[in-house]
């Protein structure tokens, strides 16, 4: 089953076990949002701004998204940089960060604005990269590169692939193992394709807006399908299924064939797929390395 490691799985491949572990602890905490195969959604989850209790009966959605910032160790930072925004821009600086971290440190005693300004950054700020940080430190994956932008552990990965927790591979070249991360560019016009993905995360070029998920399974009894899980998808912690070829590798390429801008028809859902993405970047997880 999906999120069922043997003894077996542990043994073999116990830091990728810890980490998709972590990512299937908190999908059944979030109710199991689901994307199918086809790329649709067939099951939603509460949403990352909300009030209502996740399948503890307890926390509140926001609390969760607030606490991914916080164990990851990513909030005080945000705060900081917030803090200075602040001090040289006025209000026109705050996104809500520095509510957050002050949010939690006080155990959710401050009044109404700062708890709204706390959650306005929830929303505001991308969270995806932060919940793979939370689950890598929470595995205990030494040497990742925390960071609430995908694009700073793709270019560890690119620039340091025999000495860092993973390497950047061509996800049409090597198969997928419970552990890794599958990685899409989402910017569009910026790169597209592996090879133009790699080229680029070795030059000095700006950072570029990507997203990245952690695999939970891969093949299961000869399925040909891939599940993954990220956060920050439908506003939730979404597990996918992905199409693998005959060799077990991404069924590529995936890149959208509609635009964005166009408006949508509901006699045409030919274009609509959530998993039709660049998916670019296949993560290898070192495992002679990190155990």
């Amino acid at each position: 089953e999906v999120c069922s490691f043997s003894v077996a799985d542990i043994e073999n491949n116990p830091a990728g076990t810890r980490v998709a572990k972590v990512a299937c602890d908190e999908h059944a905490l979030w109710h199991k949002p689901f994307i199918n195969a086809q790329g649709r959604i067939v099951r939603l989850g509460p949403m990352e701004a909300e009030r209502d209790a996740l399948a503890d009966g307890v926390t509140p959605a926001w609390r969760r998204v607030a606490s991914y910032w916080r164990e990851s160790g990513l909030l005080d930072d945000n705060a900081d940089w917030e803090r200075s925004r602040i001090a040289s821009m006025g209000d026109k600086g705050r996104n809500g960060a520095s509510d957050c971290a002050e949010d939690i440190q006080n155990r959710g005693q401050q009044d109404w604005g700062r708890k709204a300004a706390c959650r306005a950054f929830l929303l505001d700020v991308p969270w995806s990269a932060v919940f793979v940080s939370y689950a890598m430190k929470r595995a205990g994956i030494a040497d990742f590169v925390l960071s609430s932008s995908h694009f700073h552990y793709l270019r560890d990965a690119a620039r340091n692939p025999g000495s860092g927790p993973f390497r950047l591979t061509d996800p049409s070249k090597e198969k997928p193992e419970v552990g890794d991360l599958i990685c899409y560019v989402r910017e569009k016009n910026a790169v597209y394709g592996h090879a133009e993905l790699a080229r680029y995360l070795q030059g000095p070029g700006r950072k570029i807006d990507s997203h990245c998920d952690i695999v939970v399974a891969a093949d299961l009894d000869g399925d040909s399908k891939l599940y993954a899980i990220g956060g920050n998808v439908m506003q939730g912690v979404t597990m996918r299924k992905l199409k693998l070829n005959a060799e077990g590798r991404l069924t590529l390429p995936m890149k959208r064939d509609a635009d964005a801008a166009r408006a949508f028809d509901p006699r045409d859902e030919s274009t609509e797929n959530m998993n039709r993405q660049d998916w670019a970047a296949l993560l290898k997880l070192n495992r002679a390395r990190v155990r």
